[in-house]
C-alpha cells in the first residue's frame, strides 16, 4: 500500500482542531504536526494529537516532509498562510473564505495553478445529503424553474467575541455575511444555480465593530429567478440558519421536499466522500492521492466570496452591483 499522506494544520484553534479531529478518521491521511502563533497554542495541539508542534509553518512544512495541510488561520490571513505553503511545495486546503479579497484569492489561485498544486476550499455544508440532493434536483428540473432562492442566517455573537484581534475586522475577517452567512451563501449560489447581481443594505446596530452586523440582499438569479440572503449577529432568541428553494413544480427547504403541494421522502443522494467536514478532508485527500481536483476546487470556494463583496460594494454604492462587476470596485469591497 501507498504511504499515507502526512498531514499539517496551520492553525490550532477550534477550526483547525476540528480539522485535526478529521484527519485522523481519514485512513489514507497522517496528522503529524500543527503549527499556531503561540507556543502555548503549538504544544498543547502537540500533546492533545499526539504530534510535532511549531510556531513557523513552513519549518513545519520542511521539517517534516509533509504533503498536505489545512489553512486554519484567521480569513485575513489565508492566502498568504496558503501561498506559502503551497510554494514550498504541499496541497492546501482553506478554510472558509478563502481570503476576504478577490485579488488574494486570484493570486492564491494563479499560485497554486503555477505551482501544479490542489487547492480545495471549505464549505462543508454541502456536504450533506438532502443539500446535496436538492442541488440534483434542481440541475434535474424536478422543481421546475426556480423562481425563489432565499438564504437566512440569525445569531447572536456578544460583543466579547469582536473584541478579539481580527474578528469583525475588515482586513482580516469582514462582517456577518462574510464569517457567519458566508457558508449559507455558498449554498444559495450553488443550489440555485448561480447568483448574477445583489442589491444590498447592510448596517452595524448591536456591537462596536467595523463591519456589518446585519445585511440584507436582494438576489438576482442568472436562470432569472429572484432571491434573497438576510443575515445577522445581532439579535436573541433566533439561532435560525436555513436554506430555501422554491420553484414552479416544487421546494425545498432546509431537510423537506415538495413535489407539487405534497410533501415527498425522497431517496437521499450520498456526497461521494462522506458527509459534513469530515467528507470534505476526506475528498481532498483522495485528490492528492489521485492527482485530481477537489470537489470544491479554488475557483468554486471564490464563488462565494465573490456574492459577499458584491454585496458590500452595493451597499457602499447604494445600487445593484453584478456579481462580475467586483474586480472592478475593489475600493468599495
Amino acid at each position: 500500500m501507498p504511504d499515507p499522506i502526512r498531514y499539517g494544520v496551520v492553525g490550532t484553534g477550534g477550526f483547525g482542531r476540528n480539522h485535526a479531529d478529521c484527519v485522523e478518521q481519514v485512513d489514507d491521511a497522517v496528522l503529524v504536526a500543527g503549527a499556531a502563533k503561540s507556543d502555548s497554542s503549538a504544544a498543547s495541539f502537540a500533546e492533545d494529537y499526539d504530534a510535532a508542534g511549531y510556531t513557523d509553518s513552513v519549518e513545519m512544512i520542511e521539517a517534516e516532509d509533509l504533503d498536505a495541510v489545512s489553512v486554519c488561520t484567521p480569513s485575513g490571513t489565508h492566502a498568504e498562510v496558503a501561498t506559502d505553503a503551497i510554494e514550498h511545495g504541499v496541497d492546501v486546503l482553506v478554510e472558509k473564505p478563502l481570503d476576504v479579497y478577490v485579488d488574494r484569492i486570484d493570486d492564491l489561485i494563479e499560485t497554486a495553478d503555477e505551482h501544479d498544486a490542489i487547492l480545495a476550499g471549505v464549505f462543508q455544508r454541502r456536504f450533506g445529503p438532502d443539500r446535496w440532493t436538492a442541488r440534483q434536483w434542481v440541475e434535474e428540473g424536478r422543481f421546475g424553474d426556480v423562481v425563489l432562492a432565499d438564504a437566512a442566517v440569525k445569531y447572536h455573537r456578544p460583543q466579547s467575541y469582536y473584541d478579539d484581534e481580527w474578528h469583525g475586522q475588515r482586513d482580516l475577517d469582514g462582517g456577518v455575511l462574510l464569517q457567519q452567512a458566508c457558508h449559507f451563501v455558498d449554498l444559495l449560489d450553488w443550489i440555485a444555480g448561480g447568483v448574477e447581481s445583489v442589491d444590498a443594505t447592510t448596517d452595524t446596530v448591536a456591537h462596536d465593530m467595523e463591519c456589518e452586523d446585519v445585511a440584507v440582499v436582494t438576489v438576482s438569479l442568472e436562470n432569472g429567478g429572484y432571491g434573497s440572503i438576510r443575515a445577522t449577529t445581532a439579535v436573541r432568541g433566533a439561532d435560525r440558519e436555513q436554506v430555501e428553494i422554491n420553484g414552479t413544480e416544487g421546494s425545498y427547504t432546509s431537510g423537506r421536499f415538495a413535489v407539487g403541494d405534497e410533501t415527498v421522502d425522497p431517496d437521499l443522494a450520498e456526497p461521494p466522500c462522506g458527509t459534513g467536514l469530515e467528507g470534505q478532508v476526506r475528498d481532498f485527500v483522495e485528490a492528492v492521492r489521485e492527482g485530481r481536483d477537489p470537489i470544491v476546487d479554488g475557483p468554486e470556494a471564490r464563488r462565494a466570496v465573490e456574492v459577499v463583496l458584491a454585496a458590500y460594494a452595493s451597499a457602499s454604492l447604494d445600487r445593484e452591483v453584478r456579481v462580475d462587476e467586483v474586480r472592478d470596485l475593489a475600493e468599495h469591497t
